[in-house]
């Protein structure tokens, strides 16, 4: 399952490259708030320790396609940046979470169709990804070496992703 960090650069790098802003200081702010947006599905480990509705929260409403809607609806009315195109951002942002989560998880699924259907979606191709890397390791060193490579792997695209989308406002 991808780390915060493979989240916060997916979300950062589709806003820094779809969103609808005119000025250098909003491209920034776009991709905190891609960052952030990126990483706000998994705002429910809060509910997990806090024990809100009970244990077995992860990857359940806060991983589903009308939570995403709703986050990408209300982000783009916070953030200032109104419309339609601004609204398809913010919630590509958060769907970005789902995506990866989709593609790599090892859990139970994401409710994706939440509350529509009880049913939980994945792909699950760990054994096929980057995590094989880390195989063999736990507890914080097996963090660090999740972090350093999703550092390798997703930073790049990140960085593309902010130099491309730079020169639209130079």
């Amino acid at each position: 399952m991808p780390l915060p960090l493979a989240h916060a650069f997916t979300g950062g790098s589709l806003t820094a490259v779809a969103w609808p802003v005119k000025s250098p200081a909003g491209f920034r702010r776009a991709v905190v708030v891609g960052a952030v947006l990126g990483v706000c599905p998994d705002f429910d480990y809060l509910l997990n320790w806090l024990r809100v509705l009970g244990p077995g929260w992860h990857h359940g409403f806060t991983h589903s396609v009308l939570f995403a809607l709703v986050v990408g609806v209300a982000a783009s009315w916070v953030f200032g940046v109104r419309g339609w195109r601004a609204t398809l951002v913010c919630t590509g942002a958060v769907l970005s979470h789902l995506l990866l989560d989709y593609l790599f998880t090892d859990s139970r699924g994401l409710a994706l169709w939440w509350p529509v259907a009880d049913q939980r979606f994945k792909l699950g191709i760990p054994e096929w990804s980057y995590y094989q890397f880390a195989k063999g390791s736990s507890g914080l060193l097996g963090f660090v070496k999740l972090s350093v490579i999703e550092l390798f792997v997703f930073g790049p695209i990140f960085a593309i992703s902010v130099r491309y989308s730079r020169r639209r406002y130079r």
